[in-house]
């Protein structure tokens, strides 16, 4: 068995997740996990287990609940080091060196954090995210922002903005031991978890406010080790003319996100390639 396992959450594009998955699992044990709404015809193989057990939407609880999935699948195997991507993540660095930096920085949880209470702006934006009931897509099409956050405050239904909220990443990097404690504390205080409930974004909340609040805050690097460029609130899809910045970005980005075939095979194509010569 490998020391190190990946989990992916996968919801499109059956070829570049085929890729990714033979790229892989020559050195990692994989988990992954496709959106059941998805089509995708992917099936468990030798070290790699798939799955199709939950409905996943941007922004939504679902999204928490199937990494929790995959976090409670993957722990019966008690890893050294758990890590987390989307089927549009692409590696930057070879599977030994991902190995070799997880060896060197063994005890070191990697994932982004930071106080929601940072300054004034974005503690209203999430507060306004984590009281604000998100029923979904269409909901949120058809009640423009300030009318859904007048509903919020309605007596009956109002919430207060937790206290020690952190707010970072979906995507990290955790040891066993990391691992472990957020399947106990989740086990222990599900009203926590239910708190995230209709919350947007609720999967930029979860895990960091669990572990910063814990004795695991000294060993946390904030760092996801992904290379990205934000577009509002989501990430750019990757071109060809990101190439360059990509490449002379690397530094610790063990990946980079995202990737959609597609809009553009080629850059695909040309990182892999990039992988096979070194």
């Amino acid at each position: 068995m490998n020391k190190n396992c990946i989990l992916i959450l996968a919801h499109k594009n059956h070829n570049q997740i085929m890729r990714l998955i033979n790229h892989l699992k020559t050195d990692f044990d994989l988990y992954v996990h496709i959106d059941k709404r998805n089509k995708l015809n992917i099936k468990s193989f030798d070290n790699v287990k798939v799955y199709n057990k939950f409905k996943t939407y941007h922004g939504d609880i679902s999204l928490v609940i199937a990494t929790l999935f995959l976090i409670k699948e993957a722990y019966k195997n008690n890893y050294d080091r758990y890590i987390f991507i989307s089927g549009q993540d692409l590696p930057l660095k070879t599977n030994k060196e991902i190995i070799d930096f997880f060896y060197t920085n063994k005890n070191k949880e990697y994932i982004s954090y930071e106080n929601i209470k940072n300054n004034e702006s974005m503690y209203k934006e999430m507060s306004f995210r984590l009281n604000s009931y998100n029923f979904g897509k269409l909901y949120r099409l058809i009640l423009h922002r300030n009318i859904r956050e007048l509903l919020s405050n309605f007596p009956l239904i109002k919430r207060i903005t937790p206290e020690n909220i952190y707010y970072g990443s979906q995507w990290w990097n955790l040891t066993n031991n990391a691992i472990k404690y957020i399947l106990d504390y989740t086990e222990k205080n599900p009203s926590f978890l239910k708190r995230f409930n209709y919350t947007w974004g609720s999967d930029e909340f979860y895990f960091q406010s669990i572990l910063i609040n814990s004795e695991f805050k000294n060993n946390c690097v904030n760092d996801c080790l992904r290379y990205l460029i934000w577009n509002g609130g989501t990430p750019f899809n990757l071109q060809m003319k990101d190439y360059d910045n990509i490449k002379n970005n690397i530094n610790n980005n063990l990946f980079a996100r995202k990737f959609d075939e597609n809009i553009d095979n080629n850059i695909i194509d040309k990182l892999y390639k990039d992988l096979e010569v070194k």
